[in-house]
């Protein structure tokens, strides 16, 4: 029983895809997973083929950090198309779409990124 609760606690401080959250844009409720640690930032959506592979409803992940900064992301190793984009506070900083497989560093500023479908478009009301 002990190495069961060990394994399953494990899972969820590792795996991106243990936890969500909600976040409106346009009127619209979406689901996102949660990464906010170290090994779910690493680990985010690579070598996944799907947006939710929970099957939740989700439509991107959302990292958390612990301080507005620069942060970069990469394609490598990625097989889904993502929209990144860099919040600070509330406020949308900069965006990029980020192409599979790319090992070309996008960068950004933010205490947030959200990865999502890039067929969500943020209205340029959002951006300031």
């Amino acid at each position: 029983m002990a190495l069961w609760l060990i394994i399953k606690l494990s899972l969820v401080l590792i795996s991106p895809f243990s936890t969500t959250t909600t976040f409106e844009l346009n009127n619209v409720v979406y689901t996102v997973y949660v990464a906010d640690n170290f090994v779910k930032w690493v680990i985010g959506y690579m070598n996944v083929t799907s947006y939710d592979p929970r099957g939740v409803g989700a439509v991107g992940m959302l990292f958390i950090f612990p301080r507005n900064s620069t942060y970069c992301f990469w394609m490598k190793n990625t097989y889904i198309p993502l929209r990144i984009v860099w919040v600070s506070g509330s406020r949308i900083t900069g965006q990029a779409l980020g192409r599979p497989l790319d090992k070309t560093p996008v960068c950004g500023y933010g205490d947030k990124v959200l990865e999502l479908k890039p067929e969500i478009t943020l209205g340029e009301q959002q951006q300031k």
